[in-house]
């Protein structure tokens, strides 16, 4: 192989094609490690004056916004594109940066969350479709991976500059931080899913074949064929708006009746709950309460975020090899009980600090167990979801599967940040970890219960295996066929 060749492997090309994702999660994740420097200093400085009800909204309402940017996103998915999406998502959040970086009111920092909320619905609505979309099976679990791993890269590093600067400033040095993204976007190739979708079959086979190169022909001529026969049944035929309007209304119920449609979203929601019930989110937003019910002070509390962020990391690249290696099935199984024995020792820990229970006053084992919680949710609790959801949604219908997950996360995430301070105030930090562990295990075993493996198998065979047969063997794919031949006959 040539010198050239060896740095144009469809290895590097997808690398590079990735990238673009993975810089844009780590935009995301900017804003929600941002959120604990912003928190913990306006309530000692009451520069911007904040109440717990003013507080929970500014920190929730990111949840709704998220919504906001999955429905936006899963519009701009299906009609111009996976990558204008990444694109408007990466813009906006520069946007975002910059209303905070000019905040002196409340109504202006919200402003800035609001956008950046948007801007992390887009992104992460599209971005594991689009990984998924671009990825050779043998590499999609791992580059996956690296979605949630950039998340919490993201934030890691105001967690670090929080050690120096207040928060205004590491506004001002984070929206760089941000500009690789929105570059890396333009220049990104479009999916050849979403070419063959729109007709487009030469640009798909040209873009295909950039990304893997030839060994994938197979997968390629699959996917340009099934799309074929869902453009001719849908027909290219124009209707009004208020007929469109109703189609999809009667599509969306129609949907939620086959298998291959419900199972994956039932499956999404409690991995959703997953994501929201480890921990790390609220460990973020309300860092300073954690502590303080962790240690009893929070005098070193950043110091401590330093190193639970780079034990995230680790973790997170640790998952990166693991997922190659291991299958989705038994990795949730034993990272999400880790994780649930880990939520329930913390809460354990917290009410004999308060109780007087404990021998000694040290803080080394409540250290270890923090670290221990912090371990589980980046080798698994954390990125594993993010993995399987970008798996199982049927090919056909990715837009209106991305957009019911965003509409779940998005409550989750709001229904988890409005409630965290209530549930700290009436039952106790450690009362609402031990609420988290419930419903980790309810989610883990349902989860567990309907999700086929998934670990090196193309996304044609993940959809047939959950649809419970493949689409040219049955009595539905002689049905297209004929479909298709009778059209071609008129």
């Amino acid at each position: 192989m040539s010198g050239t060749g060896r740095w144009t492997t469809p290895f590097l090309k997808q690398c590079f094609a990735v990238s673009s994702v993975s810089l844009n999660m780590i935009s995301c994740g900017l804003t929600v490690g941002f959120n604990a420097s912003l928190f913990s200093e306006l309530r000692k400085t009451q520069e911007i004056p904040l109440n717990i009800d003013s507080e929970s909204w500014l920190a929730s309402l990111s949840g709704l916004t998220i919504f906001i940017g999955a429905v936006g996103s899963s519009i701009i998915m299906e009609t111009i594109g996976r990558k204008p999406a990444i694109v408007i998502s990466s813009a906006l959040m520069l946007c975002g940066w910059i209303s905070l970086i000019c905040a002196s009111s409340f109504a202006v920092l919200l402003t800035g969350k609001i956008v950046q909320g948007i801007s992390t619905g887009l992104g992460a609505n599209v971005g594991g479709i689009l990984i998924a979309e671009y990825c050779s099976p043998k590499y999609r679990g791992a580059f996956i991976a690296t979605i949630p791993t950039a998340m919490l890269f993201g934030g890691f590093i105001p967690h670090a500059f929080a050690m120096f600067y207040n928060w205004h400033e590491i506004s001002k040095i984070l929206i760089f931080f941000s500009l690789p993204g929105f570059i890396m976007a333009v220049l990104s190739p479009e999916s050849p899913t979403f070419l063959a979708t729109k007709g487009r079959y030469n640009e798909c086979r040209k873009v295909f074949r950039w990304l893997r190169g030839t060994n994938e022909d197979e997968e390629l001529e699959t996917m340009i064929k099934t799309a074929m026969i869902v453009r001719e049944i849908k027909g290219n035929g124009k209707n009004s708006v208020p007929n469109l309007i109703k189609k999809k209304i009667a599509y969306i119920f129609t949907m939620f009746k086959k298998r291959e449609f419900r199972n994956p979203v039932i499956i999404m929601v409690h991995l959703n709950a997953i994501t929201q019930s480890c921990g790390t989110l609220i460990q973020d937003m309300y860092a300073l309460d954690i502590h303080k019910a962790l240690y009893g002070t929070d005098a070193y509390m950043f110091k401590v975020i330093t190193s639970l962020d780079i034990l995230k990391l680790i973790s997170m690249v640790s998952a990166i090899y693991i997922v190659s290696k291991f299958k989705r099935r038994l990795m949730l199984v034993i990272f999400v009980g880790l994780n649930i024995l880990a939520n329930l020792s913390v809460a354990g820990y917290i009410y004999a600090r308060e109780h007087d229970f404990l021998p000694s006053k040290n803080l080394a084992f409540g250290i270890i167990l923090h670290h221990f919680q912090i371990f589980t949710i980046g080798a698994g609790s954390w990125p594993l979801p993010f993995i399987i959801c970008s798996e199982i949604y049927p090919i056909e219908h990715k837009g209106l599967c991305g957009m019911i997950s965003s509409a779940t996360f998005s409550f989750f995430v709001f229904a988890n940040i409005k409630s965290a301070l209530y549930l700290f105030f009436y039952v106790g930090v450690d009362g609402a970890f031990c609420l988290h562990a419930l419903i980790l295990l309810y989610s883990m075993l349902v989860s567990y219960i309907m999700l086929p493996e998934t670990k090196d198998k193309t996304l044609l065979d993940v959809e047939n295996e959950v649809r419970g047969y493949a689409i040219d063997d049955c009595d539905e794919g002689i049905e297209l066929n004929d479909q298709l031949k009778a059209r071609e006959e008129n």
